[in-house]
């Protein structure tokens, strides 16, 4: 193939008739792609891996399972992040979980996940932390001005004395709330 075909005008075509090409390949490539993410992010999709763990049942159990809001929090609202840059990178990042889905022996077990549960949830901790818990501060906005008046008066003096702090010295969601949708493993 030459290359030098490729920039020189098409005496097939014209260079109207290729634009259009290009813009229609590229509307629905952006659609297909965008559908595709849409489908990966579901609960029902993460739940073809996560089918014989016990991870939806805990999330029912929790205050996120759809408690006194009546808002069921979805696998996606914790563990994807809302921002589109950011949310594609991760969707990118966490290709390499199939890898692991189709390599580990016992994965789709609630042994495999018993034994791994420690090293899973440090790993999301870890993660929360690096963003200033992004997800969690995403529904709970406002967490430091507009408290709930459900919120108890020890739990407002706490978020109240926390914001006081330098922002480098401030705490993160998950550092006291560690736990809240996944039971974190006592050893």
């Amino acid at each position: 193939m030459n290359w030098r075909a490729l920039f020189k005008p098409s005496a097939k075509y014209s260079i109207i008739a290729l634009i259009v090409v290009g813009v229609v390949v590229g509307v629905v490539g952006y659609f297909a792609t965008q559908q595709t993410l849409h489908a990966t992010s579901s609960d029902a999709f993460c739940m073809t891996c996560h089918r014989d763990h016990s991870l939806r049942d805990e999330v029912m159990a929790s205050a996120h399972g759809g408690g006194s809001a009546g808002v069921t929090v979805q696998c996606q609202d914790c563990h994807l992040p809302h921002g589109p840059f950011d949310y594609l990178l991760k969707k990118i990042i966490v290709t390499k979980d199939i890898y692991g889905f189709l390599t580990i022996d016992g994965f789709m077990t609630q042994e495999w996940l018993d034994e791994n549960r420690k090293e899973q949830a440090d790993k999301a901790l870890a993660h929360f932390r690096s963003n200033d818990s992004a997800n969690c501060r995403h529904c709970h906005t406002r967490i430091y001005e507009d408290q709930p008046d459900t919120m108890k008066r020890m739990a407002k003096m706490m978020h109240k004395n926390n914001f006081k702090k330098a922002p480098d010295d401030r705490k993160t969601c998950v550092d006291c709330h560690k736990g809240v949708a996944h039971p974190y493993p006592k050893s």
